[in-house]
């Protein structure tokens, strides 16, 4: 006898599966999928818990009962993240770290096995207790993203200490970290040199450096590593003038992996360091993305030279890729007028090449007076009116 009931309809897991991915982040939407059925749970859960933020040890304490209360969800973790906050100030006026709250979780670690992606924030690793570290030095193993916001350490040694203990590593996010005072460099001491130059599998893709930071140390560090020196992203902003060449070594050592390269220089560049070639692109000959960051008119007065960035018209003269799809530039202006001590001819002449035909350049301005886009737009325009015939431009005034 046929059922007065119809059959019910069942949905192929891979539907279910892909239509749970879709809502990553919608957490509400997360919760809802995880208690509708059974079946929805396990990637339900593994959106919800892919990434655990802790900031304080009431944090630390609710995420050791979950653990207790569902043991499987470590196997969901991805990305852990550490972001302490300050504290009020100290009678100096500065900010008073709260971070000891950090050594409560150095027993829960060694159960996050899965942890591809560490982030902390705003943490003195020095003032952070031995089985802490230890616990820490564990997790490190399997992580291949690594963000540092803020991060203090007690010497200069002992940062290079810290990120040689990523095997794994492949991008590299170094932003204000700090060190109370420079110690001798390990890579010049023979008896330790081989603590920091072993660094497993680490194939370092991609690299942020920020100017409060010394990107010099970093820069070191990876060109002590030949098997870490394929970067297929640079992003840096660099202040320390005397050290140019820190960065023409890491370029040319980048060689044909790089693909995308952002760089500033918020307090210019040396007019040695660009007689000296210390920034050419002839080894990056895979380059596909370049962007010039920062160029502030009233940094780059400083020069010799009439041209404004005479650093810049060196690096594109010398790019060789044939692949370069677009170039950016980002520039602060006072006026109109500040346009006018650019080296437009080069410029254009470099644009216009050949094998860039089809490129797309782009010129975000900020002034500092109102209501000059118009005439900001018309001048570069005008200026690399050779480009135009082969390629596109846009000028974003901000």
């Amino acid at each position: 006898m046929m059922s007065i009931f119809p059959r019910r309809a069942s949905l192929p897991p891979e539907l279910c599966d892909y239509t749970i991915d879709y809502l990553w982040d919608d957490i509400e939407s997360l919760r809802a999928c995880s208690l509708a059925c059974r079946a929805w749970l396990p990637s339900s859960r593994f959106h919800l818990f892919r990434n655990v933020r802790l900031r304080h040890a009431d944090d630390v304490e609710r995420f050791r009962a979950l653990l207790s209360s569902a043991p499987g969800i470590v196997h969901c973790v991805r990305k852990l993240s550490f972001s302490a906050d300050y504290n009020g100030a100290t009678p100096e006026g500065s900010p008073r770290e709260d971070d000891a709250w950090v050594n409560g979780v150095a027993e829960l670690l060694p159960m996050l096995s899965h942890v591809t992606a560490l982030g902390i924030a705003r943490v003195r690793w020095h003032a952070l207790s031995d089985e802490t570290r230890a616990a820490f030095a564990g997790l490190f193993k399997g992580v291949r993203q690594l963000f540092l916001f803020e991060v203090s350490f007690d010497a200069s040694r002992d940062v290079i200490a810290f990120l040689s203990g990523f095997p794994a590593l492949e991008e590299l996010y170094f932003q204000a970290v700090s060190w109370k005072h420079d110690s001798p460099s390990p890579f010049e001491d023979p008896n330790t040199l081989h603590e920091y130059a072993d660094a497993g599998s680490m194939h370092l893709s991609y690299l942020f450096l920020d100017p409060k930071s010394s990107p010099t140390l970093v820069t070191e560090w990876i060109l002590k590593h030949p098997e870490s020196q394929q970067l297929r992203s640079i992003q840096l902003c660099w202040r320390e003038l005397q050290n140019t060449q820190a960065v023409g070594d890491l370029l040319q050592a980048s060689g044909a992996s790089l693909e995308s390269l952002h760089v500033e220089f918020p307090a210019g560049i040396s007019e040695d360091a660009v007689l000296q070639n210390h920034l050419s692109l002839a080894h990056n000959t895979g380059l596909r993305s370049l962007h010039f960051g920062g160029l502030d008119v009233r940094a780059s007065r400083a020069f010799v030279s009439t041209r404004l960035f005479p650093w810049v018209t060196v690096m594109l003269t010398q790019v060789r890729s044939r692949y370069l799809q677009e170039v950016s530039f980002s520039l602060e202006i006072t006026s109109v007028q500040d346009l006018l001590a650019l080296d437009w001819a080069r410029i254009d002449r470099d644009l216009s090449r050949t094998e860039f035909h089809g490129m797309t350049v782009m010129f975000y301005v900020s002034c500092e007076r109102d209501g000059l886009g118009k005439d900001i737009r018309k001048e570069i325009a005008t200026r690399l009116s050779g480009f135009q015939q082969r390629g596109t431009l846009s000028v974003s005034c901000i």
